[in-house]
């Protein structure tokens, strides 16, 4: 296997990615768009459990580090590589990780959708602020 130089990663980029990964399921999960349809699907409330929201930052900052190490590995250097690397990370991993929901927790098909639109949306800001910002 071919090393990877990650010092060729942009880490700024990282953070922003990051938290603008973090910002769409924040607005996304807003009472006046799909928060109110998750709550009543979910039969939970959107208050967040306080203690793991630090583990949750962590993992947002996770997931734009690996999608930036991916697109080193494919060489993309435009916003519209990091879209497409954003979306094959959605299709490949995301949804189908959500499609086992469906099947073994049963959960509403229009729950499926929110949650991998969320995803989608996140994924897609998120490559396309490090594509662009190289």
């Amino acid at each position: 296997m071919e090393s990877i130089d990650l010092s060729r990663i942009n880490y700024l980029a990282v953070v922003v990615a990051g938290l603008a990964h973090m910002a769409v399921g924040m607005i996304w999960f807003h009472s006046r768009l799909f928060g109110k349809a998750w709550s009543e699907l979910t039969g939970k409330d959107l208050t967040p459990a306080v203690k793991w929201v630090p583990v949750a930052i962590v993992g947002h900052l996770a997931i734009a580090l690996v999608l930036a190490i991916l697109m080193l590995f494919a060489g993309v250097t435009t916003v519209l590589g990091g879209l497409t690397v954003a979306v094959l990370v959605w299709l490949g991993f995301v949804v189908t990780l959500e499609i086992g929901e469906l099947v073994w927790e049963k959960i509403p098909f229009k729950l499926f959708l929110i949650r991998i639109g969320n995803h989608l949306v996140a994924l897609g800001l998120a490559g396309m602020i490090l594509g662009a910002w190289r």
